[in-house]
């Protein structure tokens, strides 16, 4: 989480309007879901990548490191729909494994599936990568606030975003005061330990949040207000590429990823 914001405030394309920033994010996302197709999956992926490295100057161990991160939940996710476990063996599988009772078997239709499933969550992930890497937490409140989103959906992104440090901070704190008194010399001390943990955290998250409700209403302000407003101008030009990105996409997806 430090690694993100670190990378936020110090990006290039941080004084770019949050509005343009949201909408080229958001709008190749929702292409990506509506055509569920791996190639023009694997095609946003590939402008999301190079657009955030070489204009957000990410470098390319940090962002690859950052995607390993995802990409070994949706592994194990694949490995879900890939498989087949059945009683008695299928019809037409490319593999088949007997262990015991059970047959294993994967299918061409499970494949598929499974490959369609990964690159259009990789290339999902790569577009709110594009934003979390450019774009402060408070960059992005302000874009949601100009696109008239609630204030009380504001306010509770950036409290959760707040109390996800605070759990970071205390938890790191509270593991290392124990490693210091050997708390974590044994495993049955371990678990021992990260119960004390998990319960210390719930008790100072509870009362940091009581003490933020006193100091607001102590203040006699209408919620959180937790957005900084920027004076940041929009760019027609930006506009413009975004627009011929998002026509790329659609063009690529009616030649190159219906012929494939």
């Amino acid at each position: 989480m430090r690694m993100l914001e670190f990378y936020a405030y110090h990006s290039p394309l941080r004084n770019i309007h949050p509005i343009e920033k949201i909408v080229f994010a958001l709008i190749p996302l929702i292409l990506n879901i509506l055509f569920q197709n791996i190639y023009t999956s694997l095609f946003i992926f590939f402008i999301m990548v190079v657009i955030t490295i070489i204009f957000g100057k990410i470098p390319v161990r940090i962002y690859w490191k950052l995607l390993l991160i995802p990409v070994a939940f949706l592994l194990s996710s694949i490995l879900v729909i890939l498989l087949s476990f059945t009683e008695s063996p299928l019809e037409g599988a490319i593999f088949q494994s007997i262990i015991g009772p059970v047959v294993i078997s994967i299918m061409k239709e499970s494949i598929e599936k499974a490959l369609t499933l990964f690159s259009v969550s990789l290339s999902s992930i790569s577009c709110l990568y594009f934003l979390i890497l450019t774009t402060t937490i408070q960059d992005v409140l302000f874009g949601l606030q100009c696109l008239k989103v609630p204030q009380v959906l504001l306010d509770l992104i950036a409290l959760i975003y707040r109390f996800i440090f605070l759990f970071l901070d205390s938890s790191r704190t509270i593991f290392l005061a124990q490693k210091a008194r050997l708390g974590h010399g044994s495993s049955i001390k371990t678990i021992k330990s990260i119960g004390l943990i998990i319960s210390a955290l719930f008790v100072k998250v509870f009362h940091e949040m009581k003490d933020l409700n006193n100091a607001v209403n102590a203040r006699s302000l209408n919620g959180y207000i937790a957005v900084i407003a920027r004076t940041i101008r929009f760019s027609r030009s930006r506009w413009i590429f975004i627009m011929l990105i998002s026509i790329l996409i659609i063009a690529f997806n009616f030649t190159v990823g219906r012929a494939g």
